[in-house]
């Protein structure tokens, strides 16, 4: 169990992230020691626009650093509920000061609209699924770390604490199983149970209407809403009275909104429905030993206690789901009159609405118009992220990186042996172009520059000459110093989550492969030269607080290349996200204090750069050091991204991805060895 109040300081810097500077002072975290509920339901954590509500204490898992992880998440997550507010306000034209309770009446009017009249709290239910579904997808591709923690951690921690839908099927509770197999498909992508084969078509119907808000605005939320909502209508009673499904990942979302109508009666517990299936098959289990009892040795007398027995449990059973089913309709029954006083509110309330508020179609209508000028001016400006309109939103990079040096082990080195020896033609003539490179050095060619003067026979030449006129054919030098240019190189490769995937290969090992080929021509040349791999952020608190690059040394400049700098290639795996900034920086200050001429720099990655201005400027001001970077992008979709970078830029198409090798050695041979 962790404190939550304890890590303020973590969880504020992940609202300021998410929002803005400052923002954590505008909406301020509330820690409220009375939202602590059990363990299985989770603790209510919620917001109303304004503020972000949180328990005292968090124990969702047995594990504190996941507890710290999933309450730093449940921040983002609000937070980004805000930040969509925020963005909503805008659009409608509203005051410059946001206000959140001018997005709770607009949202409590869009629930009050006639086609949600059977049921708006059902409607408010399928919003959040739908709306929580986007922004944490969002959220999940923006920050690597958090994706991986989610598909690791999260999503199964949540789905074990999830009803039974099976159990609730049985009850003959067919909406409420429905709605929790709609929430599990569409925020844990699985469910408890099979669906029933009834269902399967309508959950998927509905799923993908919620997954096609995916990437767009809320009001993409709004529009599936609708749609979802229709489908229920169509295949189920709607007006009955409906239980509250439990919280999902401890947020409360019946307070999100406040001043939204509520049907809810009862509420659904978590896990129910579980517990009675592990006493059915430990009954079961008992039941089969005492077969097998009766089949070693038991008598009649045994078989016929054994009857009775069984009868009596099957009776007793029978009476119990009599007494359940009395107790449910009493409770309708006596809930029948509410929900009807409820329902002539929520009418007047619609006719007081109707005059002096803007229409819900007005809106979404001058939503479509705005959506469609975005979606244009980010065709224009996609890879200029300073243009107000598509600011990619990652955390704020902290300075330095985190260096490590990678384990290896004897499997590492002999699969790097083996990988060399698959370039063994390549790294040979690597070879003969530096064997060709001393004999030319050794005398066969001279060079003027730095050839050693002896000034007593210059100056006797010079006198014999202006005497004679004749110049005398004599050695006047000490020495022929030969000038042996001297190149210094560094690689520098991406090996973020993303390069773990591609269609029937992985990235990264097309990766370790040139970094391997690289290292072996480079041992060759005697240049000081090293080999570097990186990623951003990670899985725990500290990582996505602390937002920079871990930078891993394969072979550093003063370190000799050696069968364990080949293991520590071959030992890299994919992780975390692609910030490049300061490993670029890291990189290139120590590639600077190295002598030689020219100094080249080659980085490989299979995507965008999370800040792509910050990486244009960094590549600019190594250049005027004297270092010349080359780019290698993987993925011809990256080609007008890798232009707003850089010059020097190679595509390798993902269809020929076995090129990257050779293409990081013609690159380093051309610019490192024949010019």
């Amino acid at each position: 169990m962790i404190n939550c109040e304890e890590i303020r300081d973590e969880l504020e810097r992940v609202v300021d992230f998410r929002i803005g500077e400052g923002a954590s002072k505008k909406y301020p975290l509330v820690f409220n020691k009375k939202t602590l509920l059990s363990r299985l339901t989770g603790p209510a954590i919620f917001t109303d626009g304004g503020k972000i509500y949180l328990p005292a204490q968090f124990n969702l898992s047995s594990n504190d650093s996941d507890n710290q992880m999933m309450i730093a998440s449940a921040v983002r997550h609000e937070s980004d509920h805000i930040r969509e507010f925020i963005k909503l306000q805008e659009e409608m034209g509203g005051s410059e000061e946001y206000d959140p309770k001018l997005i709770n009446r607009m949202l409590e009017d869009f629930f009050l609209q006639p086609q949600f009249r059977e049921n708006p709290t059902l409607a408010h239910e399928i919003f959040n699924i739908v709306e929580d579904n986007r922004i944490d997808r969002k959220a999940r591709e923006e920050l690597p770390g958090l994706r991986h923690f989610s598909e690791e951690k999260e999503k199964p921690l949540y789905l074990s604490r999830r009803p039974n839908p099976r159990y609730l099927m049985k009850r003959g509770r067919e909406l409420d199983a429905f709605r929790e197999l709609f929430l599990e498909k569409t925020l844990l992508d699985k469910t408890v149970d099979e669906p029933p084969s009834k269902y399967k078509k309508l959950l998927k119907e509905c799923v993908d209407m919620a997954r096609s808000a995916e990437g767009k605005d809320i009001h993409a939320s709004l529009d599936s809403t609708k749609k979802i909502y229709a489908k229920f209508k169509e295949n189920f009673n709607i007006k009955q009275p409906m239980p509250k499904l439990p919280s999902f990942a401890g947020r409360d979302h019946g307070k999100l909104c406040p001043g939204i109508p509520r049907r809810y009666s009862g509420s659904i517990k978590p896990r129910e429905g579980r517990e009675e299936e592990d006493e059915e098959t430990r009954q079961r289990e008992g039941a089969g030993e005492k077969k097998k009892e009766m089949r070693q040795g038991g008598g009649d007398e045994e078989r016929s206690k054994e009857k009775k027995m069984s009868q009596e449990e099957v009776k007793g059973k029978e009476k119990r789901e009599k007494k359940e089913n009395k107790d449910e309709e009493g409770e309708k029954l006596e809930k029948k009159g509410k929900d009807g006083e409820r329902s002539e509110e929520v009418k007047r309330d619609e006719q007081v609405r109707k005059e002096g508020e803007i229409p819900e179609k007005k809106i979404s209508k001058e939503a479509k118009e705005k959506t469609k000028k975005d979606e244009l001016e980010r065709d224009k400006y996609r890879y200029y992220p300073g243009s107000r309109p598509f600011i990619r939103m990652v955390p704020k990079p902290s300075p330095g990186v985190y260096l490590k040096v990678p384990r290896t082990s004897n499997y590492d080195i002999k699969e790097a042996q083996r990988r060399i020896d698959k370039y063994n033609g390549e790294i040979r003539a690597i070879e003969s172009y530096f064997r060709k490179l001393e004999e030319r050095y050794r005398g066969k060619r001279k060079a003027k520059q730095g050839e050693e003067m002896d000034i007593r026979e210059y100056v006797q030449a010079e006198l014999e000459y202006e005497a004679t006129g004749i110049r005398p054919d004599k050695k006047m030098f000490k020495k022929r110093a030969p000038v042996k240019r001297k190149a210094a190189w560094a690689v520098l490769a991406d090996i973020s989550a993303s390069t773990g995937f591609g269609f029937g290969y992985r990235i990264i090992d097309y990766i370790k492969d040139a970094l391997l080929i690289q290292g072996e021509a480079l041992s060759y040349s005697n240049y000081p030269f090293g080999i570097f791999a990186f990623h951003s952020g990670g899985n725990s608190l500290r990582e996505m607080i602390n937002y920079k690059d871990t930078v891993y040394v394969i072979k550093d400049f003063g370190e000799e290349y050696t069968d364990q700098s080949r293991g520590r290639a071959m030992s890299l795996y994919p992780y975390g996200g692609t910030l490049m900034v300061n490993a670029i920086k890291y990189v290139s200050d120590n590639l600077k204090k190295m002598e030689g001429s020219p100094k080249g720099l080659s980085i490989i990655t299979d995507g965008e750069p999370d800040i792509p201005e910050e990486v244009r400027a960094i590549l600019d001001k190594i250049q005027k050091d004297g270092i010349f970077p080359f780019l290698f992008v993987i993925g011809a979709e990256h080609e007008r991204y890798a232009k707003s970078l850089i010059d020097n830029y190679v595509i390798i198409r993902r269809d020929k991805i076995n090129e990257l090798p050779n293409e990081v050695l013609r690159i380093f041979t051309t610019y490192g060895i024949i010019k």
